[in-house]
């Protein structure tokens, strides 16, 4: 009993073998940003619209953002840029661009074309009687809409699997396998109070059933806050979270979870950031004790963002001190992504990732070598929805035989920000 619930921990990894924190990174951003612009921080939300652009996040909202951190920053030629080139992708939005690179020329003090810019943008807004009169005017700026201090997001994923108990991070035995479909869900919330500036507080829970192998359900609640500051051109961050977990329906795990992040907004394309994280582990059933101990990453970061065409390189190390020496891995990750929106609104995303494993406490040390491609197609429906079907390959090589797998996973899903 105790080795096929120890063989159950192979689908601790559930979120990162499906990408929830890739969806919770992005929404984070996003939500981060808004914080840092309701507070007047405009460099630092706009490292945080930055890194949500290119990681995905797509629709007018994301880049007029962008625009306007620009412009409050006195980056008049950037903004500039950004407002022309909202102009021209998205054509419902033309008037307000224009209006608002009448601003910026004014601000330049270049008064003939910022006169232009008005006209144009009073001659497309004429369903728009507010844009119409701040053309007329050509002096006063548009008001941006008050943004709320909460913000949140909801997935829900259909799909198929066909090797459950190898949806691994920990490298446990591959004795117990199952084939099922699969249903998910991820919510997040997070907020900055008023009256504690810089503190974010910020939850999230995740769950997954499978209809076929329900030894294998599992959820995971997190709670806690971060604390951000922007000395110069960094953006730092710093949080504290607790994280219980259950894996078929009973107790498994118990976490502290310290970190630090670090934010360099290199231009107007491109950004690298690091993230050191503890994990302080206790188990909750004493059928998982061997799981108790700590685990220790670092990861670093690098992102390029050319027009609608988005790459993402990460590196990250782990290191593993645990109770059994069959979960205390150290491991080496390289990702690379891939992502293209354009202004249609659907997108295609491909990734690759390799990450090596060894296992040297172990009598027999052994050694994994875990392959993964993924690719997806995605749907942004209102800049607040976003549709995707994706598709997920992996091939595990181990020294052992016992631990050499294949596995496909196979998702429909959508998710929603707010």
């Amino acid at each position: 009993m105790v080795l096929r619930r120890l063989f159950a921990l192979a689908t601790l990894a559930i979120c990162a073998s499906i990408s929830p924190w890739a969806i919770a990174d992005t929404a984070q951003d996003w939500a981060s940003g808004k914080q840092a612009f309701a507070a007047g921080d405009f460099e630092s939300a706009l490292l945080y619209f930055e890194m949500a652009r290119d990681a995905g996040q797509e629709g007018p909202a994301v880049h007029y953002n962008i625009a306007v951190c620009q412009f409050e920053l006195g980056r008049h030629e950037d903004a500039g840029s950004t407002f022309r080139y909202i102009a021209e992708r998205y054509p419902k939005m033309r008037g307000l661009a224009e209006y608002n690179m009448g601003l910026v020329e004014r601000r330049l003090g270049n008064e003939g074309e910022a006169r232009q810019h008005f006209i144009t943008a009073w001659d497309l807004s004429s369903d728009d009687e507010k844009l119409r009169s701040l053309s007329a005017a050509m002096l006063e700026e548009l008001e941006p809409e008050e943004p709320s201090n909460w913000h949140g997001a909801l997935a829900l994923r259909l799909g198929h699997d066909d090797n459950v108990a190898l949806r691994d991070s920990l490298g446990l035995p591959a004795g117990v396998t199952a084939e099922s479909p699969m249903a998910d869900v991820y919510v997040s919330l997070s907020g900055s109070p008023a009256v504690l500036r810089g503190l974010t507080l910020d939850g999230s829970a995740y769950m997954i059933a499978y209809s076929d192998a329900d030894d294998f359900d599992q959820s995971e609640f997190r709670l806690g806050g971060l604390y951000s500051w922007s000395p110069q051109h960094w953006w730092i961050e710093t949080g504290a979270h607790f994280v219980y977990g259950t894996l078929g329906g009973s107790g498994f795990e118990r976490e502290i979870t310290l970190s630090a992040r670090a934010v360099r907004y290199l231009d107007n394309d491109s950004s690298i950031d690091a993230l050191l994280r503890y994990d302080d582990i206790d188990e909750v059933d004493a059928d998982f004790a061997g799981i108790a101990g700590s685990r220790q990453r670092i990861d670093l970061r690098y992102r390029r963002n050319f027009a609608s065409h988005t790459f993402i390189f990460r590196y990250g190390i782990e290191s593993n001190d645990r109770l059994d020496p069959g979960v205390s891995p150290t491991r080496n990750r390289i990702h690379a992504d891939y992502r293209f929106q354009p202004a249609s609104g659907w997108g295609v995303e491909a990734g690759v990732a390799y990450r090596t494993s060894d296992y040297d406490d172990l009598e027999t040390p052994r050694t994994e070598d875990l392959t993964t491609i993924t690719a997806a197609l995605t749907r942004t429906v209102a800049d607040v929805w976003l549709f995707g079907l994706q598709f997920q390959y992996s091939e595990n090589d181990s020294n052992d035989p016992d631990y050499s797998y294949e596995r496909n996973l196979i998702t429909l899903g959508v998710l929603r920000t707010f």
